[in-house]
């Protein structure tokens, strides 16, 4: 049988710091294909509307990913705020939802700079789905082990059902985006119902919505 020392391996702290050294670096590659387009304006003699006209969709592309992933560390940031400890899977966890959020820089390039087409927004929405489900993975598996918090905190079950919700709602973002053509962005409209999806979910399971002021659905708002 194993033991709590076997368990939980090393200090969190050097995971969340290399987790956010990555975060920021992919938050920097988000502005590489505009600094391209800005070489690309001069060697074609544009003025900076002339530019800005001319990259709006990728613009756009920057910003919502920008948002996207600063919404994503500050989820991240949350949940590892009071755990103390590794357990075991935790690193691969964090390193697959670490893997989405560098790949998303990449998905934004092809929605901001390519030929729309349901693929490359499908790409998008995944790379979110993907990024979603490893951290509701991570809540769930710090949710089974109270011991790598500090004393006195844990994981509660309303914040594990936000981050399902939200991950339900990506699917079906998904699924719209594949299936009606021009869906695009507007796919991920879906995501306005977290917060009442939740509030039934807990009515449902509880008898009453359950209130917490910073859930990781309303941390990310995917």
């Amino acid at each position: 049988m194993s033991t709590d020392r076997e368990v939980l391996m090393a200090p969190v702290e050097r995971l969340v710091f290399f987790s956010d050294a990555a975060v920021a670096i992919a938050l920097t590659l988000l502005i590489l294909p505009l600094m391209d387009g800005v070489g690309q304006a001069a060697d074609e003699g544009l003025s900076a509307v002339g530019y800005l006209s001319q990259n709006a969709n990728a613009l756009f592309s920057f910003a919502l990913s920008f948002a996207i992933i600063a919404r994503y560390w500050r989820a991240h940031h949350r949940l590892f705020a009071d755990v103390e400890r590794e357990t075991r899977g935790l690193f691969w966890l964090n390193m697959a939802w670490l893997a989405a959020m560098v790949a998303l820089p990449v998905a934004t390039a092809m929605t901001g700079s390519l030929k729309h087409d349901p693929v490359q927004y499908a790409i998008y929405i995944g790379t979110m789905l993907t990024a979603s489900a490893f951290l509701t993975a991570m809540i769930w598996l710090l949710r089974r082990h109270p011991e790598a918090w500090t004393p006195g905190h844990s994981v509660p079950v309303s914040r594990l059902r936000a981050s399902v919700v939200n991950v339900l709602l990506l699917v079906l973002a998904l699924t719209l985006a594949l299936l009606i053509p021009g869906a695009g962005y507007w796919a991920l409209l879906t995501l306005a119902a977290v917060r009442p999806a939740r509030w039934a979910l807990d009515r449902l399971l509880d008898g009453k919505p359950t209130p917490s002021p910073s859930p990781v659905a309303e941390d990310v708002d995917t």
